[in-house]
């Protein structure tokens, strides 16, 4: 009687385990990855986007592909104003070319706060926090004086 309950047990245990680490999968990021708060980035006034809206609705994850070209000095959309909940993280993992463009990536709140990352060297691996609900669209914007491609997803 007593080892079926230790099994019970160990195996309630191994369970509990399981479901904590998934838990930051179905959050929007990576087990172990830092994620940056978007009141730590650094932020202009920029054009706000569209006022197309997509909610995000309750579901565990969502994944856009990314795929264009920033024309040189400009701002590229990648997405239409989504609606997020309070403590949702956004990923972006993306890849451009060329390497040696200057680049910033980040979301645009519907008044056209743009909060960014300074990104060089031809890739972007970074989650950021929402720490308020509200809609954000994200954005790239190229500081370079050439279009640059842009790959890759997010994740939200």
């Amino acid at each position: 009687m007593k080892m079926k309950r230790l099994g019970f047990a160990c195996m309630l245990a191994a369970c509990t385990l399981a479901l904590a680490a998934a838990i930051p999968l179905f959050q929007g990021a990576a087990p172990g990855k830092a994620v940056i708060e978007l009141e730590e980035l650094e932020w202009d006034w920029v054009a706000p986007p569209a006022a197309q809206h997509r909610e995000t609705g309750p579901m565990p994850q969502a994944v856009d592909k990314i795929d264009q070209s920033v024309s040189k000095s400009s701002i590229g959309y990648v997405t239409h104003l989504i609606d997020f909940e309070a403590k949702a993280v956004v990923t972006c993992n993306c890849a451009y070319s060329p390497s040696s463009a200057s680049m910033d990536f980040g979301l645009i709140d519907s008044s056209g706060k743009f909060y960014y990352i300074h990104v060089k060297g031809g890739s972007v691996n970074q989650a950021i926090g929402i720490s308020q609900a509200g809609s954000y669209a994200m954005a790239i914007r190229n500081n370079a004086s050439q279009t640059v491609r842009v790959v890759g997803f997010l994740e939200f």
